[in-house]
């Protein structure tokens, strides 16, 4: 009777798990869905996967009614090999943060369910800051980091929706702006340009504090060009 209970108990919980699992066959329509998402990587035999499969399932259910929501996914990694491959799984488990459908950052966070829990929260807010207008400008370029801003006339045009991919694979190492502001294009003097700012300790008269993309409007390439200018 106990182990039917106990098996009763298992499959109740797992029917009733707020975790999402993707497969080989389906990680990349359904990652695809979510702005934000954390994917745990994992194999079944693993003691440590074991260990926070119980953390994670309470994060993923109190991340669901977050605002916005932030799913938690997982990849049986020996049963979909080709996926962990693809994203140099080596061991388990192994968190990955995606946003709109692309990887964006590896999970540095704790791995008890509190913990889960406020570490993405932080991280579900926009990772480039809409500047309305100069003095949101002014106040962004302030700060003591390099700082990316995005000038377009079009806010929907496609160079803004690459920007936007560049901005949320590498807003834990920069920080991003954007703004279709006609008063603060006009102050900056920059249209459908992407420009790189360095921080105030590092200006000086001999060299420009700004710098503004020049090359092809692919995520790689502004990536690249970012990561040597920094």
């Amino acid at each position: 009777m106990k182990a039917i209970l106990a098996l009763l108990a298992f499959v109740t919980s797992t029917l009733a798990s707020d975790v999402l699992e993707f497969t080989d066959s389906d990680f990349s329509s359904r990652i695809a869905e979510h702005e934000l998402i954390l994917v745990e990587f994992f194999a079944p035999w693993c003691g440590h996967c074991k260990k926070l499969a119980p953390e994670y399932e309470r994060a993923a259910t109190s991340l669901k009614d977050n605002d916005p929501p932030v799913p938690l996914a997982k990849v049986d990694c020996t049963a979909s090999e080709e996926t962990c491959k693809k994203f140099g799984v080596s061991g388990y488990p192994t968190l990955k943060i995606f946003r709109a459908g692309e990887f964006s950052e590896e999970y540095g966070g704790p791995r008890e369910a509190d913990g889960i829990i406020k570490y993405m929260q932080t991280r579900a807010g926009p990772t480039s800051k809409e500047l309305n207008n100069v003095a949101d400008a002014e106040k962004f370029l302030s700060k003591a980091d390099y700082g990316v801003i995005g000038f377009f006339e079009d806010g929907e045009s496609e160079l803004s929706k690459t920007f936007q991919k560049v901005a949320d694979a590498m807003s834990t190492d920069l920080k991003f702006a954007h703004t279709s502001s006609k008063a603060v294009l006009d102050k900056y003097g920059f249209k459908n340009d992407i420009v790189l700012y360095q921080p105030k300790r590092l200006r000086n008269k001999f060299e420009p504090s700004e710098l503004k993309y020049t090359d092809d409007a692919t995520v790689y390439k502004i990536k690249e060009w970012l990561n040597n200018n920094m």
